[in-house]
């Protein structure tokens, strides 16, 4: 095993690898990448966030100069759908299908450029029957809510039990319940979602430069939408620009592809800013039901949780977040006996996603704040009441695991206890 070495990157200046290409502006982003003939691409999203679509006229849009092609769902009727762990994202959605989010993509606009293609889209006339928008997850899982998806809103529920509960709560002195809710988060990358992708006829290759966190995944996902093996798709990975979970999701890809195949030509897509805030995934809003029980002298017995986490319109990493997030309701500290439920549901909000802590973040809101709490109804120093609790080597998380190694928490208190001290005007 590598021995740790203390102090090695923390307070001392560290030599970040790309940064001087970065600062003499030699990195090359996606959007910094030209062909010559080059064509530009805008997307028409949905203008309803859950209703059927009954018409999409773009006859003005291709009758405007300077637009090559305009490409809907008709023209490519055989796309299967896209998505992380459930395939459920329609690549365009076409007439009689429904709009799931105001993200949603009607037809790709293709033309000389930027500024013909975003007029065009604009051109493009859509009717729609409007459907009830649900934007409450609590709403989504009513038995007389609209169903978003066909199987239902309610994408997977998890359970989690260690222990025994009610015995836990019958040996606690003291018991807090409360209830927390986390915000939607935009990931927020300097690069919004960029990429350049050319079709060679001869080969049938499709070529796409744009930043993926996952690039194996991406090509595997668009390749069995597109109905190619995956021979034909080949990512190449320019500097990405940030993406703190973001990018782990498809974006421009499917979208440069129909378009590079349809016209023949390099073509460039660069979504606005406000174009990613809509069509890109969130962090994922939970809602956070915590009950919470200790002996007199602070030691925890028993943990109760429920969670429902909004994934919005596309399940994305959904499933996997909100069940990590309920996995940590416990957080660093030792429970003998946990129960919890976790319920990931769709609604019409911007799809969840991926960012850095995958739910634990959200988490950690409610269990310190379960930890405070505690703390000033048994008269303790909160930090007294986590040293107690805190884990140590052969502690056993809520999921059974065992920790046998890296268990830094009572260490992490201890410090910044001692470094608190040292501050003018701390308690501590």
């Amino acid at each position: 095993m590598r021995k740790l070495i203390p102090n090695k990157y923390v307070g001392e200046n560290v030599f970040k690898v790309d940064a001087k290409d970065k600062v003499l502006g030699k990195a090359i982003y996606p959007d910094d990448i030209y062909f010559e003939d080059m064509l530009y691409v805008k997307v028409k999203r949905a203008t309803h966030p859950h209703a059927y679509i009954q018409k999409i006229d773009v006859s003005k849009a291709e009758s405007l100069p300077g637009v090559i092609k305009v490409i809907t769902a008709k023209d490519y009727p055989h796309l299967n759908k896209f998505g992380l762990i459930i395939k459920d994202q329609p690549v365009l959605v076409g007439i009689g299908e429904k709009t799931r989010f105001m993200g949603d993509a009607l037809a790709i606009v293709v033309a000389k450029s930027k500024e013909i293609a975003t007029k065009a889209i604009n051109l493009i006339k859509v009717e729609v029957k409007e459907l009830e928008v649900i934007t409450d997850p609590f709403r989504a899982m009513e038995e007389d809510a609209p169903k978003i998806h066909e199987g239902g809103n309610i994408v997977v529920t998890h359970q989690l039990n260690k222990g025994d509960v009610k015995k836990g709560f019958d040996e606690s002195d003291v018991i807090i319940e409360r209830e927390y809710k986390t915000q939607h988060v935009d990931q927020l990358p300097l690069q919004v979602e960029s990429g350049v992708a050319v079709y060679d006829e001869k080969t049938g290759v499709i070529t796409i430069w744009a930043s993926t966190q996952w690039l194996h995944d991406t090509q595997a996902d668009i390749a069995q939408s597109l109905n190619l093996p995956k021979e034909k798709i080949r990512i190449i990975q320019p500097v990405i620009g940030g993406a703190f979970g973001r990018k782990e999701d498809i974006s421009v890809h499917l979208h440069l592809a129909l378009a590079a195949m349809s016209t023949k030509h390099p073509v460039k897509l660069t979504y606005t800013r406000e174009e990613s805030m809509i069509a890109q995934s969130k962090r994922h809003p939970l809602y956070i039901k915590a009950r919470t029980g200790a002996t007199k002298d602070g030691i925890l017995k028993a943990w109760e949780v429920e969670v429902v986490g909004d994934t919005g319109a596309y399940a994305s990493s959904g499933p996997a977040v909100v069940h990590k997030g309920m996995y940590h309701c416990t957080g660093p500290y030792n429970v003998p006996n946990v129960k919890g439920i976790a319920y990931t549901v769709y609604t019409n909000n911007t799809y969840g996603g991926a960012m850095r802590g995958f739910g634990t973040t959200q988490m950690a809101f409610a269990y310190e704040s379960q930890m405070n709490i505690l703390a000033e109804k048994l008269g303790m120093d909160p930090a007294e009441i986590r040293l107690k609790n805190a884990y140590r080597i052969g502690s056993i998380t809520p999921n059974g695991q065992k920790l046998t190694q890296s268990v830094n928490v009572v260490e992490t208190i201890e410090k910044a206890l001692k470094l608190s001290k040292e501050k003018e005007g701390v308690r501590h």
